[in-house]
């Protein structure tokens, strides 16, 4: 289940890179933190990068299935969106399509 997880982050990832999303944050409406892309003019400006929004990372094209890059090591982003994905999180489908 979280190996699927971390495939289905990649991919949102990405689409949100190809759709010119740079940041996103998680929104604490229930036991587990949303996932939002958001614009940089949206961000606080006392906003801590790493913590309390995250980069949307260049990612390489997959080798091997979704992985990136299968000997870096994962990024808190990256862990924290396949959490989500894991705990039942999907995107909107706004997120995934709109260009930015």
């Amino acid at each position: 289940m979280i190996v699927e997880a971390f495939d289905n982050a990649w991919h949102i990832l990405r689409r949100w890179a190809e759709v010119g999303h740079e940041y996103f944050l998680f929104e604490h409406r229930e036991r587990v933190p949303e996932p939002r892309p958001v614009p940089r003019e949206d961000l606080p400006p006392d906003a801590v990068c790493g913590l309390d929004y995250f980069l949307v990372p260049a990612l390489a094209p997959p080798a091997h299935g979704d992985n990136p890059d299968p000997g870096r090591p994962l990024t808190p982003a990256e862990i924290l969106l396949a959490t989500a994905i894991a705990e039942g999180w999907e995107p909107e489908e706004e997120t995934m399509n709109a260009e930015r």
